[in-house]
């Protein structure tokens, strides 16, 4: 997407910003809203929640990246053990990969959801 001039008052510019931080936050796009986020508060520190919703994204976006690299280490981990099983067929490994990742993916979501209820 090309960077877009904004036109309008700061208010406007501030509120169009503000729009799609949150779009992109229930899209997953964390850093996305970060950016986004960002650029109103170099010009309107103040601007609603705005420095709370950006410290939101900048949390989610890190539980992001460590979920993907527990799910990969879940990954790395499994083929790991075909590698000591001997699993000499290519199929099996993809297959030992894929579980990997499941069962990283699963470690990651409860590592995240233990941090979530001891923060709360």
């Amino acid at each position: 997407m090309a960077k877009q001039l904004l036109t309008g008052s700061l208010e406007e510019q501030c509120e169009f910003l503000y729009q799609l931080a949150q779009e992109k936050m229930k899209a997953g796009n964390y850093t996305g809203a970060a950016h986004a986020l960002k650029e109103i508060l170099k010009y309107a520190p103040d601007y609603r929640d705005a420095a709370n919703l950006l410290e939101q994204a900048k949390r989610r976006k890190a539980e992001q990246r460590r979920n993907l690299l527990v799910s990969l280490a879940g990954a790395v981990v499994f083929i790991g053990i075909a590698v000591v099983l001997d699993v000499s067929n290519d199929f099996w490994k993809l297959a030992f990969a894929f579980v990997g990742l499941l069962v990283g993916f699963a470690v990651a979501n409860l590592i995240s959801s233990y941090r979530r209820s001891s923060t709360s």
